[in-house]
């Protein structure tokens, strides 16, 4: 290979190595977000299924003849 071959292929190889860094970089901000938004779909999980756990457990100590309706 001649001195400008060389140069020249290094050149391509630099501008492939700099557009897979902006890529790279690109992906781990989209993973950070997909992360953020996991966790807060996780938690949501978390509390619905201690509104079902709560709400599937029996209530012994409400007394209904004498609790007003809902509308009141």
């Amino acid at each position: 290979m001649s001195p400008t071959n060389v140069s020249d292929h290094i050149i391509r190889l630099e501008m492939a190595v700099a557009h897979l860094e902006h890529e790279l970089e690109q992906m781990h901000s989209v993973l950070l977000s997909v992360q953020a938004e996991l966790k807060g779909t996780r938690e949501q999980i978390s509390k619905l299924e201690r509104r079902m756990i709560i709400a599937s457990e029996p209530d012994q100590e409400r007394d209904f003849p004498n609790e007003k309706p809902p509308h009141y």
